[in-house]
């Protein structure tokens, strides 16, 4: 009998503390926050916009749910490793398109044209 007064209170104590930060919040929460996640990941690896002649690019990136990007991001060809931006920015892409099926998202279908970009006092900058 002592040990069900001992294992009881153990067995209540894990299954409380066992969920996950995420399972408090609602699903379609915890994927935003997850897509916000993603964008500061693309946002930190190209903060670095140092730039020399025509280093600066843009990258069109995100899924408005009627087509198109939701943004662009700027950045430096000679401090930012391009490959990996684009998987990053595609990862964020892909979950965007599948949360605007998922959740039945609208949009303005406004259509965005990339900025023009260039190396002004040494930092990539949109005109």
């Amino acid at each position: 009998m002592k040990a069900f007064r001992i294992i009881y209170p153990i067995l209540a104590f894990v299954l409380f503390f066992s969920c996950k930060n995420n399972d408090l919040l609602g699903d379609e929460e915890a994927d935003n926050l997850k897509l916000t996640q993603l964008y500061t990941e693309v946002e930190t690896f190209a903060q670095n916009k140092a730039c020399a002649g025509d280093d600066c690019r843009v990258m069109a990136m995100g899924a408005k749910a009627c087509g198109g990007p939701t943004r662009f991001i700027i950045y430096s060809l000679s401090k930012t490793d391009e490959k990996i931006l684009a998987e990053k920015v595609k990862a964020y892409t892909d979950f965007q398109k599948e949360l605007n099926t998922k959740y039945n998202r609208i949009s303005d279908c406004a259509m965005l044209l990339p900025p023009n970009v260039d190396c002004v006092n040494g930092l990539c900058t949109a005109k």
